[in-house]
């Protein structure tokens, strides 16, 4: 190995002592540090976070203390009690009959941090008047939801049928309430309570009648022509003040439509009678009307929604002051 050749592997040599001393300080130095480095910024992501949390915990508190005057009681009973006295006074406001609705408790229902309190309500109104109702409820200021709100036409023409459930809660750690009553954002006198005047204008909420078959058809519904127990009064609306009487044949799903003078079930009918009444058999069930037909000097009654097969003879006492002494 000659001179130049003894240089060369010593550089070489060098060089690789360089590189190797390099590497072991980066490692007995720098990687340390690096590791430092991302465990500070670790510390401080989680310090941000905690900090944001510490913030949304005071933030929630401070809002939960504010619910104090929207909610209807920090207990659950009191506050039940004052929700339903406030549906029955708005029902009655409102010109509605309060006769026309049940009202039943819900809850209370334990959540995480507040309980779950509120009635199930169901009646019947006009309709203009039950729209009211509706919006009159959606906008109270106290914490609350409507839930499962089902409508449906009403026996009488004109009028809506509703069933829903009226919910607030009780808050846990709540303030106490206000001094004076909050008031609802929006009145019935707003423009976006005329939002839904279209529903009042174009009734939308009339079943569809079928055009009804010819009067010969119709008058010809007698006892020996159908099966009772297969024929139901599925409609006694007022048409113009002309009361009707809608039968339904289930089997085919025919639809008649009857009027005072015509035959039904064997007799005659006389009257469609929208008196509030007990239901036969069901004393703790409302009926709200019913077709009453004439056999021989007897009166006969079918309730809304039974069969002919369901119609009862009237007690003395049962008979309408109109068709008395006839």
């Amino acid at each position: 190995m000659n001179r130049r050749e003894k240089i060369l592997v010593g550089l070489a040599g060098g060089l690789s002592l360089l590189f190797a001393g390099a590497y072991g300080v980066k490692v007995l130095l720098l990687n340390p540090m690096h590791e430092l480095d991302q465990q500070n910024l670790a510390l401080r992501e989680k310090l941000r976070q905690t900090s944001d949390e510490r913030r949304a915990f005071f933030s929630a508190e401070d809002y939960v203390k504010g619910l104090g005057p929207l909610l209807f009681g920090s207990e659950a009973d009191a506050a039940s009690a004052r929700a339903g006295k406030m549906l029955t006074d708005e029902i009655v406001r409102l010109g509605l009959q309060e006769s026309q609705f049940s009202r039943s408790p819900v809850g209370p229902r334990k959540l995480r941090g507040a309980e779950e309190v509120g009635w199930s309500v169901q009646g019947e109104g006009p309709l203009p008047k039950m729209i009211d109702l509706l919006f009159v409820l959606e906008q109270t200021p106290q914490v609350h939801r409507l839930d499962n709100l089902v409508l449906s036409a009403g026996d009488r023409p004109g009028h809506l049928r509703a069933r829903f459930r009226y919910l607030s809660l009780v808050v846990d750690g709540a303030g106490p309430p206000g001094k004076t009553e909050p008031k609802a954002k929006f009145a019935l006198d707003s423009p976006q309570r005329r939002s839904y005047d279209a529903i009042i204008q174009r009734d939308l909420l009339r079943p569809y009648i079928p055009t009804p078959p010819t009067p010969a058809a119709a008058n010809s519904l007698g006892l020996g022509d159908l099966s009772l127990d297969r024929v139901s009064v599925v409609s006694l609306s007022d048409w113009g003040g002309t009361p009707e009487v809608h039968v339904c044949d289930s089997p085919t799903q025919r639809i008649f439509r009857l009027k005072k003078g015509d035959n039904l079930a064997g007799g005659q009918i006389v009257m469609v009678d929208y008196r509030t009444l007990p239901l036969p058999g069901k004393p703790g069930v409302v009926s709200y009307s019913r077709v009453i037909l004439k056999l021989g000097n007897a009166y006969w009654a079918v309730e809304h929604g039974q069969t002919l097969a369901a119609k009862y003879q009237l007690a003395p006492e049962q008979i309408p002051p109109e068709l008395r002494g006839l």
